[in-house]
């Protein structure tokens, strides 16, 4: 059961949706001190005012991504758009994507009718792949050298 202040909290991020749209951040700043105003205070009076926005923002963006049925302003289903598309949009595990110009994910729906904001979400998707597999090849590296296993 939710408590009175995780409800009110859930309920400022639907309201902060209708004017900002899916950003997390902007929704996080928003919310914060409507729905933790003591909370806030201390942590502006303690200086750890940006550390509780940080944990905000990647709460409600966890949130969102969880929950990318939510109705978003302007960003149209998928299938709304054109069904030629359904056998490609159904290899996707995720239903929306961050777009960097926009800060916020949007359904895949908003990008089939955006090609441009589409290809900027692809090509984020991409560059965050290949840091992720250059990571990983150093991790590889690491494994080896620790374990004995020099290449």
């Amino acid at each position: 059961m939710l408590t009175d202040k995780l409800r009110l909290f859930y309920e400022s991020v639907h309201e902060a949706m209708q004017d900002v749209g899916t950003s997390a951040p902007r929704i996080a700043d928003r919310v914060i001190t409507n729905a933790f105003p003591d909370t806030a205070d201390a942590a502006e009076r303690e200086g750890a005012d940006k550390m509780l926005r940080d944990g905000v923002v990647a709460f409600v963006t966890n949130y969102l991504k969880r929950h990318a049925d939510l109705p978003a302003i302007g960003q149209a289903d998928f299938y709304d758009i054109s069904p030629e598309f359904a056998d490609i949009a159904g290899k996707l595990q995720s239903l929306s994507h961050y777009v960097p110009t926009l800060q916020q994910h949007m359904s895949v729906g908003f990008l089939v009718a955006h090609p441009d904001f589409l290809d900027e979400a692809r090509k984020f998707k991409r560059q965050k792949g290949e840091e992720t597999l250059a990571e990983a090849t150093v991790l590889d590296e690491l494994y080896d050298a620790v374990t004995g296993r020099l290449v």
